[in-house]
């Protein structure tokens, strides 16, 4: 029996070492301080004030986010606790709401402040503060420090169980912890939480029986650097109110905050959607700060800075491809890769899918279905389809494949210019988006290109995507990816809604817009007073702002007959400061359309030409 029982003791007093030696962390986040200012906002906030009984615990500081409290200089987090008027300023700083993890490592590497009455602290409280309030939601103390006992270094726990004065505590000491830098450290586990300085562990809580009044330590925990003046627990008796009354400063210095993990595996993140040519393209490994990297992007991309490091700056090609990388880090070797696609950025108030201008329709493929077809002419800047169907039921389509996928996510309404007379009486048409994946916006409500006007004459039809970006077929219920439309479907003559017959349609233009940018080219011109006069005209056409009261883009003017043939065009450079006059001497007498374009977008007036 008592060889058993110091077997058992040799193992309950080992196991811990054994265990920590076990255990492989990659750094997975880290605050280096290297950026001088104020503390990281992305990272960093704040408590402010003198806190409710002194923050609990008879506290006399204020707490500050001012610069002379608490700043990022020459590689360090400073935080001073300065004494003005007897009255004591400090800083808290917290990552809460902006930076929590679970289970790991955290290393605080800091030097300490002397005096006492101070109370410097490197601490952690669970995520739940909020919602079930101290110390229900836990609290890791990775080191504390008390100036009236100089050089003792205090790691402990706080739960329901044992708060306040808590029995879970360990101390070691550390005799130039004002002098030098050290590692103040926490291995966190679902089992166990260690604390030790500079590798070395000198505390372990391990409950043989956890319950939520012993480990409320299953959630995850935001980050504390906090220099308190006196208090309950950091004051000295021997003062009025715990502090040396010939202390006026304290200064805290944390070179870096680390947080280390078991991890599985790694992830990277950067734009999947990018504009050929791109520059400035930063793309981040995501779960493995420290090691060697080796990244590599497609041909025709370049890595401009970053490579072996875990972030890079890339400027794109002109074509898709992955970008990878393999890390070595301390434990294993990782490897991940992100594809990342062409992906047009649409810039101004709309984006053209075509507008028909270089006579070449190659983009557009005809998938009548069988008995049906179709005849692609193209001229005059306008496409013209004319289509013979004979069964409606094979939804006969023409297709529009885009050369690159555009991000339409905020270009969410459509326009689409066109025509018929509709002699047969069977024009029907409807437009689908479709992403790369091909998943369709075929779900109720659809786009119909109706009422249908049907006098020969060009009509803007428009639909409003934003909010109908729903597939029915083939995977009801899914999303089509709005940031990767790479082309339409237009059912002509189709299913249920179409008869036997032929006709023939014209397309001028079909357009995406936002719809939350106001001051289009159409209501530009309506409040810079546009006329277009005279109309009637005969001979000469004069294009006019009479309330112009700033500069206006430059203009591409489009004269078109009804049967969709450009007769002429001007550019207008200074629609602002000058008239600008079409000679329209010999033009049949009719219908015209003149088209205004400026930055993608059109504007169409009608002209009577007598």
């Amino acid at each position: 029996m008592l060889r058993f029982s110091i077997l058992a003791l040799f193992w309950l007093f080992f196991l811990p070492s054994v265990w920590l030696h076990a255990q492989c962390f990659e750094l997975v986040w880290a605050d280096e301080f290297d950026v001088n200012g104020p503390p990281n906002p992305e990272y960093w906030g704040y408590d402010l004030g003198a806190g409710q009984n002194g923050w609990g615990n008879q506290e006399i500081q204020v707490y500050t986010n001012s610069a002379q409290n608490v700043r990022v200089a020459d590689g360090k987090l400073i935080i001073d606790a300065l004494k003005l008027n007897n009255v004591w300023t400090s800083a808290r700083v917290k990552s809460q709401g902006k930076l929590s993890f679970e289970y790991g490592k955290v290393q605080f590497r800091a030097k300490l402040p002397a005096g006492a009455g101070t109370w410097p602290a490197l601490w952690m409280l669970g995520d739940n503060l909020t919602s079930v309030g101290w110390p229900a939601c836990g609290e890791i103390d990775v080191m504390e420090h008390v100036g009236r006992d100089p050089g003792k270094i205090h790691g402990s726990l706080h739960s329901p169980s044992s708060s306040g004065a808590t029995v879970n505590t360990g101390t070691t000491i550390v005799p130039d912890f004002d002098d030098a830098f050290h590692d103040y450290e926490a291995i966190w586990t679902e089992e166990s939480i260690t604390f030790l300085v500079d590798g070395d562990a000198y505390y372990t809580y391990q409950p043989a029986f956890q319950n939520p009044n012993n480990w409320p330590f299953d959630g995850k925990f935001f980050l504390i650097m906090n220099i308190a003046m006196g208090g309950t627990f950091g004051g000295d008796n021997q003062y009025p109110n715990g502090v040396d009354p010939s202390l006026n400063s304290a200064r805290m210095e944390v070179e870096h905050v680390r947080i280390y993990q078991e991890i599985s595996g790694v992830s990277i993140e950067g734009e999947q959607n990018v504009e050929p040519f791109a520059t400035g393209l930063t793309y981040t490994l995501s779960g493995l700060q420290e090691g060697t990297f080796n990244w590599t992007v497609p041909p025709g991309a370049t890595i401009t800075s970053g490579q072996n490091t875990p972030t890079i700056t890339v400027t794109w090609g002109e074509t898709p491809g992955a970008v990878s990388v393999a890390a070595v880090g301390l434990c294993n070797t990782y490897t991940a890769s992100l594809f990342v696609e062409n992906t047009a950025i649409p810039q101004g108030a709309s984006y053209i899918l075509d507008d028909f201008e270089d006579d070449n329709h190659e983009r557009w493929a005809a998938e009548p279905g069988e008995g049906n077809s179709f005849i692609f002419t193209e001229s005059g800047g306008a496409l013209n389809i004319a289509y013979d169907v004979t069964a409606p039921g094979e939804n006969p389509t023409a297709v529009l494949n885009l050369e690159q996928a555009v991000n339409l996510s905020t270009y969410s309404k459509m326009r689409v210019r066109a025509r018929t007379f509709n002699t047969s009486g069977t024009v029907n048409m409807r437009i689908d988006l479709f992403d790369r994946n091909g998943t369709a916006t075929n779900a109720s409500p659809v786009f119909k290109l109706e009422p249908l006007v049907d006098n020969g004459e060009y009509t803007i039809y428009e639909y409003e995507f934003d909010g109908d970006w729903q597939s029915s077929f083939p995977n009801a219920g899914a999303l089509v990816d709005a940031t990767r439309i790479a082309g339409l479907n237009l059912y002509i003559n189709y299913g249920i809604f179409g008869s036997v017959g032929s006709d023939e349609i014209w397309l001028d233009y079909i357009e995406m817009v936002d719809p939350k940018r106001v001051n289009g080219l159409p209501e530009v011109l309506s409040a810079a007073g546009f006329v277009l006069s005279p109309n009637p005209a005969q001979h000469t056409l004069t294009l006019s702002m009479d309330k112009v009261s700033g500069q206006l883009p430059e203009m591409q003017c489009h004269l078109y007959n009804l049967q969709g043939v450009r007769l002429l065009s001007r550019h207008w450079r200074h629609p602002e400061a000058e008239a600008m006059q079409l000679d329209i001497e010999g033009f049949p007498s009719g219908l015209y359309v003149l088209a205004l374009y400026s930055g993608g977008e059109v504007a169409t007036r009608k002209l009577i030409i007598e």
